[in-house]
């Protein structure tokens, strides 16, 4: 993959999300949360979450519709959680008791707005059989009838525009954090790069859920059981703006990451991982690497690199956004339990945030 000059050919679609460094410095807290929403949400996820097999009926918050979904869990091992207690999850989820706004399946490219002040009857045309309405929303706010349990933050990479390419982003790098990426290339010199969204999804996709499932195996995931039909229906539903790239070593697939390209953003959604292969432990930061040299390549200017990693995303020059999972239901025995769980129960994250920039690197230079 070369680092050629950047272009911007399509940073004029969304002019608000050149910055996210700076965002808590600027205008009223609402202001604030509104820019958030509307700098990480995805603007091709309502074109997704149709294409979904786990979608549900929508509802109705302030003036807007959203699309719901059925949750279900999947834990691969049974290692931290009962098998029988997540079917019995499930079962009452396909019941319609669980709800939850958006798709757990295209995690982070919708934020609801939720209204402050507002319980559970801020849900506009929903059963009353659903007592139990999880969303996902940025910041920390609490809302009546329900509780608001901390997730572990998305992790953002702004890119400045003063940087025009893969060198010049290295370039801001302090000396240490340069060493230490340009080590993680020599590592992985032998792995070659192949854009597998290019061919068919059925050439790809059941070697790609493999890695997938083989990368999540110890956690308890909410994306489905079939992970090749998901990343088949990413690709239908987005055509060309769902991208997939492989790594190979002697023609085999050893890992993949994959992302949607929504204008002047990038999301990084899926990604799988032979850890067998990675002798060196580089292989996942080169992934992560290359997304970014695929920024500079397309001209995009922000990367949300989703959840979990945050330490080790920090180190490519990520930020952590703040969100959280608001549960409302009318149970007041439920909501007692609920808030039980997120005071005694619930693991509470905490990291250790690195910045791998020399001081003033993000700064535009002063005009000569």
């Amino acid at each position: 993959m070369n680092s050629s000059c950047r272009t911007n050919p399509l940073n004029a679609i969304n002019k608000n999300s050149n910055v996210l460094f700076n965002l808590c410095n600027v205008g009223s807290d609402e202001q604030v949360k509104t820019m958030l929403e509307d700098n990480l949400e995805c603007g091709l996820s309502s074109q997704l979450l149709d294409g979904l097999p786990n979608k549900s009926e929508s509802i109705s918050i302030g003036n807007r519709n959203y699309p719901t979904s059925i949750l279900e869990l999947h834990r691969p091992t049974g290692k931290y959680i009962s098998r029988a207690l997540i079917k019995l999850f499930n079962a009452f989820s396909r019941k319609g008791i669980i709800r939850t706004v958006g798709n757990a399946c295209a995690p982070g490219l919708t934020f609801p707005k939720l209204q402050t002040g507002q319980g559970i009857n801020q849900f506009s045309n929903l059963q009353n059989s659903c007592p139990i309405i999880s969303v996902n929303t940025l910041g920390y706010e609490q809302f009546p009838d329900s509780v608001t349990v901390q997730a572990e933050p998305f992790m953002v990479i702004s890119l400045p525009n003063h940087w025009n390419s893969f060198e010049d982003y290295l370039a801001a790098f302090s000396s240490k954090y340069r060493v230490r990426t340009k080590k993680v290339f020599e590592d992985t010199q032998k792995v070659q790069i192949k854009y597998l969204h290019q061919s068919p999804p059925n050439t790809w996709a059941a070697h790609c859920g493999s890695l997938l499932a083989d990368t999540l195996q110890d956690k308890t995931i909410a994306i489905g059981k079939n992970l090749p039909e998901l990343l088949i229906c990413y690709s239908k539903s987005l055509k060309e703006n769902y991208r997939v790239i492989g790594f190979t070593e002697n023609d085999e697939i050893i890992g993949f990451i994959s992302y949607i390209l929504d204008g002047p953003r990038m999301f990084a959604m899926h990604l799988g991982l032979n850890k067998s292969a990675d002798h060196s432990g580089k292989l996942y930061q080169r992934m992560l690497y290359t997304l970014v040299e695929e920024a500079f390549e397309l001209g995009v200017n922000q990367i949300n690199l989703g959840r979990t990693g945050a330490e080790i995303k920090s180190t490519l020059g990520a930020e952590p956004v703040e969100n959280s999972f608001v549960v409302f239901t009318r149970s007041k025995i439920l909501l007692f339990l609920f808030k039980l769980y997120a005071k005694f129960i619930q693991k509470k994250y905490t990291y250790t945030y690195r910045s791998p920039f020399k001081s003033g690197a993000l700064k535009a230079p002063l005009p000569v």
